[in-house]
């Protein structure tokens, strides 16, 4: 700022008072640049304060403008939500609707496949007894047409005697004496030696004998992987590491659910491995079903295996089901369920006719066969074992114990529901209701101990099942059962005494009442 010179600068006069206008122009110049100075950085804070109010409403508007589009996008995420939801919720619907509708088939579908079962069983019944009936009728026709062939022959003979020439009627009347004091070798015949192959029906003999050809040829299939394992180490190391891991995983079924899933998957794992790793050699399945079936290549050692697997579940329910007998249930579950999985099948094909024919080997009275327990061929056919090495006979009780193991082990493989499985049952129910009524058709005279005792074990544990599958005609099957069969029995059969006692068990533990 420019100091204006002062007026008494030349004034001769009066220094001092040049002098003392010349201190208050510093003063005023000292005081305007101060309030300069002060007004220059009033104004630079005032325009850094509306820079900083400007950058401060640009960011809250930025601020603003990214909330907005956030609630934005947050709207619409959550009509989004809410419209897939709502679809979700309608998709929900439907498919509860479809369930409801597949489950409403399915019962129908059920109840029509039982009333087919029963109707089945109850024709396999009928057959069986019109069979039965038809061979007591042609025998009976056979022996009154041999009553009548006789008598006429007699008369035949006794006119011929009339008309001989009087010059023979000594000669003759002598060998008629001869004939009459002779026996007729021609027409006569021991008592009983037919009557134990009639009375069997030879429907149910073809099958079992199939069976035992099958059981035969699983011994033979034994003998050649044996073979095959010797010159290979590695399948003679896993054939038996493999046969003892199924029988160890076998003999860890316990009962309760979910309690077996270890051992389960061991069986799995080891079969699948047979598969896979041993495709080599082959067998043909022909020689393996009761059925006829085209010739069809399966993995030899897979059958092996599965071979062994079948013999360990029937060492299982003689050796656990004997004691316990709900313990055949677990067993029956797990063995059923491998053989009715797809990856064990051979196209489309169960192997489930295995396990049966080492049935009909250890219990053939399950499927019809019966004989009398006092000669050797009629114990065999009963089930009767001896003791090892081809020795005598196994006791009474020991026999008693191993029907009741089997037959509750049959009752647990044949009574299983595969409603609500994917997979289709191996061995349906109405081999459970052909086993009660081979048993129940059995001539009065070859009833032994041993039928009263299989039917106890069949029934024992599941009536229930029973009932579920045939309804009303199950419960007709189970008063002939246990109400009507003992009664055939001689009044010091223990087993059948046993049996009769089903009836109280039911009412008292079930509120069944036959």
């Amino acid at each position: 700022m420019a100091v204006s010179e002062s007026p008494w600068k030349a004034a001769r006069d009066s220094p001092s008072r040049q002098l003392i206008w010349e201190l208050s122009r510093l003063a005023i110049t000292a005081q305007e640049d101060l309030y300069e100075r002060l007004d220059r950085d009033s104004q630079e804070r005032e325009a850094a304060h509306k820079a900083a109010l400007a950058e401060a409403i640009a960011k809250h508007e930025k601020v603003r403008k990214d909330a907005e589009a956030e609630r934005d996008r947050l709207e619409k995420q959550m009509q989004q939500e809410r419209a897939r939801r709502a679809a979700e919720a309608r998709q929900e619907e439907e498919r509860q609707r479809r369930v409801a509708l597949e489950r409403e088939k399915a019962e129908k579908r059920r109840a029509a496949e039982q009333a087919e079962a029963a109707a089945r069983a109850e024709r396999v019944a009928t057959e069986e007894r019109n069979a039965e009936l038809a061979r007591q009728k042609a025998e009976k026709d056979r022996q009154t047409a041999e009553a009548v062939k006789r008598k006429k022959a007699q008369q035949e003979a006794e006119a011929k005697k009339k008309a001989d020439d009087e010059r023979r009627v000594k000669e003759d009347a002598a060998a008629a004496a001869a004939r009459k004091a002779q026996p007729n070798t021609s027409t006569f015949k021991q008592p009983g030696m037919a009557t134990q192959s009639q009375i069997r029906n030879p429907q149910r003999e073809a099958e079992h004998q199939r069976y035992l050809e099958i059981h035969k040829n699983l011994k033979e299939l034994r003998k050649f992987m044996v073979q095959q394992a010797k010159p290979d180490s590695k399948l003679k190391s896993r054939m038996g590491d493999m046969r003892r891991d199924i029988k160890k995983s076998v003999g860890q079924i316990i009962e309760g659910k979910g309690k077996n899933t270890k051992p389960q998957n061991k069986i799995m794992d080891t079969l699948r491995e047979a598969i896979v790793s041993f495709p080599q050699p082959t067998v043909n399945l022909a020689t393996l079903t009761a059925r006829p079936i085209p010739d069809i290549q399966a993995p030899a050692f897979f059958v092996y295996l599965l071979n062994q697997f079948a013999k360990a579940i029937v060492s299982q329910f003689i050796d656990e089901a004997a004691v316990f007998s709900k313990v055949a249930d677990p067993v029956g579950t797990i063995a059923i369920s491998m053989f009715a999985r797809d990856e064990f099948r051979i196209k489309g094909i169960s192997l489930m006719d295995i396990l049966i024919a080492k049935y009909h080997v250890v219990c053939p009275p399950l499927f019809g066969i019966h004989g009398s327990e006092s000669t050797g061929e009629g114990r065999t056919r009963l089930g009767w074992r001896r003791e090892e090495g081809g020795g005598p006979w196994v006791s009474e009780q020991s026999h008693q114990d191993r029907m009741t193991g089997l037959g509750a082990g049959y009752a647990a493989l044949s009574l299983r529901n595969f409603e609500n499985s994917r997979m289709s049952n191996p061995y349906p129910p109405y081999h459970f209701w052909r086993a009660l009524t081979g048993i129940l058709n059995v001539p009065a005279g070859q009833v032994t101990e041993t039928h009263f005792i299989l039917l106890r074990a069949l029934l024992m544990n599941s009536e229930t099942r029973f009932l579920e599958f045939f309804g009303d005609s199950a419960k007709m099957l189970l008063r002939v059962a246990v109400v009507e069969y003992p009664k055939r029995a001689d009044k010091t059969s223990v087993a059948a005494k046993v049996l009769s006692t089903l009836e109280d068990a039911m009412k008292r533990d079930k509120k069944l009442y036959l």
